[in-house]
């Protein structure tokens, strides 16, 4: 009888390694074909989150609008790149979450003159804090203080 449960927690530990073994090795492989639309969201939040909890810098495009930390992005320190071309111009604002929506940050952002390096604002953004940008813009998750 004992002889039996030895046995089978062993071929169970087996299986174990097997499967996590063969998940680990196949990772670049999965098909997400066979995923559903929210299963997909669901995975992309979760690496978003690990990408954020291991300080991989990272930086994102992003098109002009709102967007809420927590939701959109991690929460983090960000550093925000206008990228308008030409005349163009916007506005970026920062609501918080913890005060009642209540206006943490505004700026006016524009284009680079020639020669010019694009404006940049360093943001820390909680969850819930919306981000709204009157112009494309980049984000980089800051993993640690930058010199340039």
């Amino acid at each position: 009888m004992i002889r039996n449960l030895f046995l089978r927690v062993g071929a169970c530990l087996l299986a174990l390694m097997l499967l996590f073994s063969t998940g680990t090795a196949n990772a670049e492989g999965i098909d997400l074909s066979k995923m559903s639309d929210a299963e997909i969201v669901a995975l992309l939040q979760e690496v978003t989150k690990e990408v954020a909890r291991r300080g991989i810098e990272k930086t994102a495009k992003l098109a002009k609008g709102t967007y809420i930390a927590g939701i959109d992005f991690p929460c983090g320190k960000y550093m925000y790149t206008c990228l308008a071309k030409d005349d163009d111009w916007g506005n970026v604002t920062v609501y918080s979450d913890h005060g009642n929506g209540q206006r943490i940050l505004w700026e006016v952002v524009s284009a680079p003159e020639e020669g010019e390096e694009p404006e940049t604002i360093f943001l820390n953004l909680s969850e819930g804090d919306q981000l709204k940008s009157g112009v494309p813009f980049s984000l980089t998750i800051m993993t640690s203080v930058k010199f340039y």
